[in-house]
């Protein structure tokens, strides 16, 4: 083991963790368990790395070309802006690591098949798992998080605008200042999530508890709720700009364009001048709805219920009626 090596082990056997941005390159360290460490910005090109434990570590941004990884453990670890090109990887586990669009693979190998979470906009991330992973300010824009185990996530600051978010866990995810507008957090669970100053602005929030989160100055305006959706004791989610969706609601002139409201029952509702422009109310329940003045406009209403519904003066240019329920 060179001078290099020793002092490396050395120093993590005494309890340091962080060796960001250290010259590595070339090292010799096979064999050992180094979890957790964070390697962020190293130089480990032309490393020998075979069989060493990076689970859960922090290898982001490093240069691991050229590098000898076989057998080596990168569960759980961050390799977002990583160089792995030309990196011998044969039987090294990645499962549950996490990269991104600017991580660098070698020729050939496939990262979905490894276990690899690739994360970005419009990243497919069904029922992945991210518990307790530092992703502050991260951008997931648009991306389908459905069923996701979130919990205890550092998501501060981080671009969920537009994800699906449906059943996703995100129990004590910490979503300070996070951007979920026009998310989805359908029966999403949300016990102790911290939603200070984040913006929720069109967020769906059907069936959800939300009476252990923090909203400390959340954006909530124009969010939509239906009459399971639970509150913090004492919160006011009218005055917070929250629309509840349900049969025989009142939602005079409320502002729904571009929501995606599939299945939602209204029937009955009081829906007169509401603006519904672009809204996806696929299979909806309108039926004996007042939608007198309502602008359903580029709306998707295939399948919808409209029997019964007070349809005057409403405008229903380019709206999508195919296998609507008229009369």
């Amino acid at each position: 083991m060179t001078d290099l090596s020793s002092q490396v082990i050395a120093a993590y056997g005494q309890g340091r963790r962080d060796f960001s941005y250290c010259q590595m390159q070339a090292i010799r360290m096979s064999q050992y368990a180094l979890t957790g460490i964070d390697l962020w910005g190293c130089n480990l090109a032309d490393a020998h790395l075979a069989d060493v434990d990076f689970s859960g570590s922090n290898l982001r941004g490093a240069d691991l070309q050229r590098a000898n990884l076989r057998r080596a453990n990168f569960q759980g670890a961050d390799l977002r802006d990583t160089c792995l090109r030309d990196a011998q990887v044969e039987d090294a586990n990645f499962q549950d690591a996490i990269a991104n669009y600017q991580t660098q693979f070698p020729d050939n190998f496939e990262p979905s098949q490894a276990g690899i979470y690739h994360l970005g906009p419009k990243a497919t991330l069904i029922d992945c798992n991210l518990s307790q992973r530092d992703l502050g300010g991260i951008d997931l824009s648009h991306s389908d998080l459905a069923g996701a185990q979130l919990i205890q996530a550092n998501l501060l600051g981080a671009w969920l605008v537009g994800a699906q978010l449906t059943e996703a866990n995100l129990g004590k995810a910490n979503l300070n200042s996070s951007n979920l507008s026009n998310a989805n957090l359908q029966r999403a669970k949300l016990k102790g999530t911290n939603f200070t100053r984040a913006n929720l602005s069109k967020t769906i929030l059907f069936g959800v508890d939300l009476s252990k989160t923090n909203l400390t100055d959340t954006c909530l305006s124009g969010a939509v709720c239906d009459p399971a959706t639970q509150w913090p004791e004492d919160f006011d989610w009218e005055w917070a700009g929250v629309y509840c969706l349900g049969p025989n609601q009142s939602l005079w002139a409320a502002d729904l364009s571009n929501l995606v409201l599939i299945g939602v029952d209204l029937s009955g509702a009081n829906l007169v001048g509401v603006n519904f422009t672009g809204a996806d109310l696929w299979g909806a329940n309108l039926q004996g709805c007042d939608l007198r003045d309502a602008c359903l406009s580029g709306a998707n209403l295939w399948g919808a219920n409209l029997i019964d519904a007070d349809l005057t003066g409403a405008e229903m240019d380019t709206a999508n009626l195919d296998a609507a329920m008229l009369s």
